[in-house]
């Protein structure tokens, strides 16, 4: 039998710490561009490639065709559509007409300001989970030339200061959570379970998006126009979802594009209308004792004498079928 991938893998990586202890007699910015051009090599004739580890600084020394099988797979799971020819000219001139449209929302003098000159289809990048089975990526869409990039950043500065979200199940970091943990009263019949969903901004629909920041809008009485021509642009937005990968252009058929300015805010004015509606009436019954989430991830602590941890998962899980929330249990 021939050597195994993995064992490349280690070869190649062995053979870059050597030559990053190694060379010390040359000039420091000799040395440095020595080292890239010999990683470069190494990379090459073992057919790897690096790619960023998803939620920490690390990189990750990963075979070029099992990062690009991971990439078709999330593609294929997706079921995002392939396009025949590159959108962006026609996405320009979407966010040309919209702003002639939205006077009252962004003057004419600052339409220059909101506009990519020469915009080019966002390219895919992928980061390797590397703390999940089978290592899974998560793709983030660098939207910089992107046509709406401009316009969602000035979007998401609107919504900061036109919604007030309640922010009533969110939590900033998991300091602020283990200080709760700590002040709850205990209980025997209390259990701990985690959940997690499952690529939240890729599967958020995109008509329902519209309807919950509609809600969240309106709760604020603001001017009628101003929300009209806000959910408008938003619209347009939510459809130049797409991007690039090995010259080929795709376009999933809802969700958000990662990397987009707006996406962390459109994620929390639909998973906190949610959450007011539904995790709610949970507390309210101390069905569930204590429920925190950040980003994607959540915590629950819940009484098992009225709730069993099946129970709970399914429910949450029918709570909206774009949505998928996984478990774990204590």
């Amino acid at each position: 039998m021939g050597p195994t991938q993995s064992t490349f893998r280690h070869i190649a990586s062995t053979k870059i710490k050597q030559i990053m202890t190694t060379n010390t007699h040359r000039p420091l910015h000799k040395r440095y561009q020595y080292n890239i051009n010999q990683i470069k090599g190494i990379l090459q004739r073992n057919n790897l490639t690096i790619a960023k580890a998803d939620k920490n600084k690390t990189i990750v020394v990963i075979d070029k065709e099992t990062l690009e099988q991971k990439i078709m797979t999330f593609i294929q799971d997706n079921q995002i559509t392939r396009l025949n020819k590159d959108p962006t000219d026609y996405f320009q001139k979407q966010i040309q007409q919209a702003l002639q449209k939205c006077n009252t929302l962004i003057e004419k003098t600052k339409h220059k300001y909101v506009m990519n000159i020469k915009p080019t289809a966002p390219y895919l990048n992928a980061y390797v989970k590397t703390s999940k089975q089978d290592k899974p990526i998560r793709p983030v869409v660098n939207n910089i030339r992107a046509p709406s990039y401009k316009i969602a950043k000035l979007l998401n500065k609107k919504f900061q200061s036109l919604t007030n979200l309640p922010n009533t199940y969110t939590t900033k970091n998991s300091q602020v959570v283990a200080q709760e943990l700590h002040n709850i009263q205990t209980d025997g019949n209390y259990k701990l379970i985690t959940l997690d969903i499952k690529d939240l901004y890729v599967n958020l629909p995109i008509q329902s998006i519209i309807r919950t920041t509609r809600f969240w809008l309106n709760k604020e009485n603001h001017d009628k126009i101003i929300t009209e021509q806000i959910l408008y642009i938003l619209e347009i937005i939510l459809e130049q979802n797409y991007f690039q990968y090995n010259h080929q252009y795709y376009q999933p058929n809802k969700g958000i594009a990662m990397g987009s300015h707006i996406a962390s805010t459109l994620a929390e004015i639909y998973v906190q209308y949610l959450e007011e509606i539904y995790i709610k009436h949970w507390m309210e019954s101390r069905e569930i004792i204590m429920y925190k989430r950040y980003i994607d991830e959540i915590l629950i602590i819940y009484d098992q004498n009225k709730r069993d941890e099946t129970t709970i998962h399914n429910t949450i899980n029918n709570i909206d079928e774009n949505l998928e929330f996984k478990m774990t249990t204590e």
